[in-house]
């Protein structure tokens, strides 16, 4: 293997009737590997795809429910003249006490297939299918869909390609059963492809609300990618889409299709990505346009049944994968109830408006750069200290660099995490607003509105404690020690040689945001 996998399996290895032998695939969560079946009863495969889930990841209750999954999709299947979901063929757990790596893990057997779409478009160029593909992709949803599930992960790697050329919709860890019209999912999402809606929506202890309208969303990116090459929304990195479609959502940006869109996708596109969820196409009237604009005839299909007791239970269904731990680890132990979502979200939800990404104009220049999101949390953070040297666009210089304003950077090695980079260790002493230690570590991800408030206070302490006489922009001498230590930065009389390219380029941002005639 030429990375590492989240789950090591030796080839050879044995579980149920399956012999394990090359890898597939990893993800942060599970790993997949070809199995090839040395027993049983003819009914199963001669080859399938194994995904391990680390042991720990299913508790008893979630593995039986599992079971019952595999039983409902069966179901499903048997109704579908061209089933579009990968199919699942049973759970496994792995009693292997000699293995404690692999001892208690959970194994999918899933079908085996040729490839992705996301391997597809990367080895370019556009695919000439690809109107047809899509409508595959389609009939999908509208399976999905009409047995009662939200995908909530839909993206060009979890389209997996089949021997005969057909698609497969797969990896379902994020997928859920609706409960009236919305469903619950883990707080994890691929920016790319998650409407503005859900980019800083309320994390419950449930998870996240979310409604087929989220995935006929992903579906219009998705077609954008495929029949274009590029994104729907401009920007060279997510963050910056993301950044985008938080503007289209809020009206302050006007969604520009490529001009390689055909007309009639044009329209399709354009319906799935309407501003709010109330507005976008049905799932059903996007199958029906999506098929005659590939020239193909939409299935018909009856409703899956559904699983006895399970309306009774509410609980969140993961279709063909346990819930993952850490998830559940990030909901439990994270700090405060929202992912990423600052005090002033609503500038970046829907109901966005205009004003907020102007907020603290006069203090943090508005056309450089800085999302707009997160305005009003750096602004009102510097506001808080009394501080001259403490400014708006210091902290957004200093987020500049240190995250490039990414909320869910992770960096285990330092182990630093989240838009500012915090050590938990050491956010311990400037999470709480009263100035007291929080009374454990705090565990991440940490939210931006956790994150920033705490850098504000932090450089409000570290400002009074740095000698006078000291050479260099002050401002620049605060973010050095906000890096190292305000010790060192007065040892050194200045910024110290290691730090500084770092004290440099914060030197750089701090004139590119701070607004003519500031500080």
């Amino acid at each position: 293997m030429n990375e590492p996998y989240a789950v090591e399996v030796p080839r050879g290895y044995r579980v149920g009737v399956w012999e394990v032998r090359r890898p597939i695939a990893t993800g942060a969560f599970g790993s997949v590997y070809e199995g090839h079946r040395t027993g049983g009863d003819g009914t199963l495969p001669r080859t399938a795809a194994l995904k391990f889930l680390p042991t720990g990841t299913g508790t008893p209750r979630q593995l039986t429910h599992l079971r019952e999954l595999v039983e409902r999709e069966v179901a499903l299947h048997r109704r579908l003249r061209r089933p579009r979901l990968i199919r699942m063929y049973e759970t496994l757990t792995v009693d292997d006490p000699a293995r404690p790596d692999l001892d208690g893990a959970t194994v999918l057997v899933l079908e085996k297939a040729q490839g992705s779409l996301a391997a597809l478009l990367d080895a370019g160029p556009r695919p000439a299918e690809g109107p047809v593909l899509l409508a595959q992709i389609c009939e999908g949803l509208a399976q999905l869909h009409g047995a009662g599930w939200v995908h909530g992960d839909l993206k060009p790697a979890n389209v997996l390609l089949m021997p005969d050329g057909s698609v497969r919709l797969a990896d379902f860890n994020m997928a859920a059963e609706l409960e009236g019209t919305h469903a619950y999912t883990p707080a994890f999402c691929t920016p790319d492809y998650t409407p503005p809606e859900l980019l800083w929506s309320e994390i419950g202890e449930r998870g996240r609300r979310i409604r087929p309208s989220a995935d006929v969303w992903a579906f219009g990116v998705l077609a954008h990618l495929v029949l274009t090459g590029a994104f729907p929304l401009p920007g060279a990195i997510p963050t910056l889409r993301r950044d985008a479609a938080a503007a289209y959502a809020g009206g302050s940006q006007e969604l520009r299709l490529s001009p390689e869109l055909p007309d009639v996708w044009r329209e399709i596109v354009g319906g799935c990505l309407a501003r709010t969820h109330e507005d976008r196409i049905g799932t059903q009237a996007l199958l029906r346009r999506v098929a005659a604009a590939a020239g193909t005839a939409p299935p018909r299909f009856r409703r899956a049944p559904r699983i006895p007791g399970a309306r009774r239970r509410r609980r969140t269904v993961v279709l063909g994968a346990a819930l993952a731990a850490a998830t559940v680890a990030a909901l439990a132990h994270g700090v405060g109830t929202r992912a990423d979502r600052p005090p002033d979200a609503k500038a970046a939800a829907p109901a966005a408006t205009a004003a907020a990404s102007r907020y603290g104009a006069a203090e943090l220049r508005t056309d450089r750069g800085v999302p707009a999101v997160y305005r009003r949390l750096i602004v009102d953070s510097a506001r808080g200290c009394a501080r001259p040297d403490v400014t708006p666009a210091l902290i957004a210089a200093m987020l500049k660099v240190e995250s490039d304003f990414d909320p869910g950077l992770s960096d285990p090695a330092k182990d630093e995490y989240g838009i500012a980079r915090w050590t938990p260790e050491v956010l311990r002493w400037w999470i709480r607003p009263d100035g007291r230690p929080a009374p454990s570590v705090p565990r991440p991800p940490f939210s931006p509105a956790v994150s920033v408030p705490a850098m504000g206070r932090y450089l409000c302490f570290i400002e009074p404690r740095l000698e006078a006489g000291l050479s260099g922009d002050r401002r620049v001498l605060i973010a050095a020690a906000y890096r190292t230590s305000y010790r060192k930065v007065n040892a050194a009389g200045g910024v110290p040689p290691k730090y500084r390219d770092y004290g440099a380029r914060v030197a750089h941002y701090l004139k590119e945001y701070t607004p003519p005639g500031g500080k």
